[in-house]
């Protein structure tokens, strides 16, 4: 099997374990990844965060983004650019009003009223993904979208994924593209990975 297929089965894998977690498990592990990430010292240190907004099974952060702004702090949200293949990142004050139906039906900043931020003033990122594995291994849908983000260097920012317990993998067949995280944040704890050599940044 090549390493396509290989994706492909543990992302299918993966999603059905998700899937097949009971509402108030989903429930109870999301309210204790909310709890996790705020007591991270990079979270308190952080003043702007590039949060995403969660879709089918996943974490949603939602909680956390309004946590965010009741904070102080500056929320960017990613918007899809699908001609371009790519994500760009806009500050979001007020997640009633700022958000509209984005590609997929995906809730995503207006550009109409959300500013454009520099990826450099990112403090704190938090990647979504399917797997993870505890050498900070991501697996995501398989778009790349989060792969070209992470990838430009201007985007010195921790990269954190919050996941559930049926999340976590031996191992995610990793291409030369698949850049890791930092830190890994579960229901039950946390991991930190290595500090990233300069060739991973």
């Amino acid at each position: 099997m090549d390493q396509a297929a290989n994706k492909a089965a543990l992302r299918a894998t993966v999603i059905g374990r998700r899937d097949g977690m009971a509402a108030s498990h989903r429930a109870d592990a999301s309210a204790a990844l909310d709890r996790q990430l705020q007591s991270l010292p990079e979270w308190q240190a952080a003043r702007t965060v590039l949060l995403y907004l969660g879709i089918r099974s996943e974490y949603d952060p939602r909680p956390l983004a309004a946590m965010a702004l009741a904070s102080g702090r500056t929320l960017v949200l990613p918007r899809m650019l699908r001609a371009e293949h790519r994500l760009e990142v806009r500050r979001v004050s007020n997640l009633t009003t700022d958000l509209l139906a984005g590609v997929w039906d995906l809730q995503e900043p207006d550009p109409q009223c959300c500013p454009l931020v520099p990826l450099a003033d990112i403090d704190l990122v938090l990647v979504p993904g399917v797997a993870f594995d505890l050498a900070g291994g991501r697996m995501g849908y398989g778009a790349g979208f989060y792969d070209r983000l992470l990838a430009l260097p201007e985007l010195g920012a921790v990269r954190v994924a919050a996941l559930f317990r049926e999340q976590l993998v031996a191992a995610v067949p990793r291409d030369s593209h698949d850049l890791p995280v930092d830190l890994l944040v579960l229901p039950d704890g946390l991991w930190r990975l290595p500090p990233r050599s300069g060739a991973e940044t």
